[in-house]
C-alpha cells in the first residue's frame, strides 16, 4: 500500500506537519510505502478557470510541479491531507493544491481511496473550525470520491505544541496504522 501526504504548512516542522509525520510513521510501521509533498515548497501555479480539464480530463498547465503530484495521487492507495488554519481557513498553499486537483472531478479516478485530514490552529477553543473539516471532507468525497475515514482537529498548538503532547502523537500514529492497513 502507498500512502501519500500533502502538507499545506509552509513550515516543514510545523504543528500540522508533525502530526502528519506521526500518521505516516504509523502507516510505514504497518508496511506502507510513504511519500510526502510539502506544498509550500512546490512550484504550483493557480487554476486559471479555463475548464480545459472538463473536456480533456487533464489540466492545461504543464510547466509546474503538479504533474508529479497527479502521478502520486493516482498511484497512491490512501492520503494524509494536513493544513494549519491561517486567517480562518486552510493555508493558501493547501487551497492552491485543492483547486488544481479539479481535473479529477469529472471521471473520479480516485474514487474509493481513503484519507485522513489534519487541521491545527492556535486558538484555545475546541469548538471552532469544525466547518473546515466538514468542508474538506465533503468536497473531497463529493468531487473526487475520496473518503475521509478519520480526522484530527487540534486546537491550542501554541500553548501546547504537538511535540509536547505524547497522547496526541500516539493517537496520530495509531491513525496511520489504521490507514496503512485499510
Amino acid at each position: 500500500m502507498k500512502v501519500t501526504a500533502f502538507l499545506g504548512s509552509p513550515h516543514r516542522n510545523g504543528q500540522s506537519s508533525r502530526l502528519a509525520s506521526a500518521i505516516l510513521e504509523g502507516a510505514e510501521e504497518s508496511g506502507s510505502e510513504i511519500k510526502v509533498h510539502f506544498l509550500g515548497s512546490k512550484n504550483i501555479k493557480g487554476c486559471n478557470g479555463c475548464y480545459h480539464c472538463e473536456k480533456a480530463r487533464e489540466c492545461i498547465i504543464k510547466d509546474d510541479e503538479m504533474q508529479e503530484i497527479y502521478a502520486d495521487m493516482e498511484s497512491s492507495d490512501a492520503y494524509v491531507f494536513a493544513s494549519p488554519v491561517y486567517f480562518d481557513h486552510v493555508t493558501a498553499q493547501f487551497k492552491l493544491f485543492v483547486d488544481r486537483i479539479f481535473p479529477y472531478y469529472h471521471e473520479k479516478p480516485l474514487k474509493g481511496k481513503k484519507a485522513v485530514f489534519v487541521l491545527t490552529y492556535e486558538e484555545n477553543n475546541a469548538e471552532i473550525y469544525g466547518e473546515i473539516v466538514d468542508w474538506f471532507s465533503g468536497m473531497i468525497d463529493v468531487c473526487h470520491g475520496i473518503k475521509v475515514v478519520d480526522s484530527l482537529k487540534v486546537h491550542g498548538v501554541v500553548t501546547q505544541p504537538v511535540k509536547d503532547n505524547p497522547e496526541l502523537l500516539k493517537k496520530a500514529k495509531d491513525m496511520g496504522r489504521g490507514l496503512g492497513q485499510s
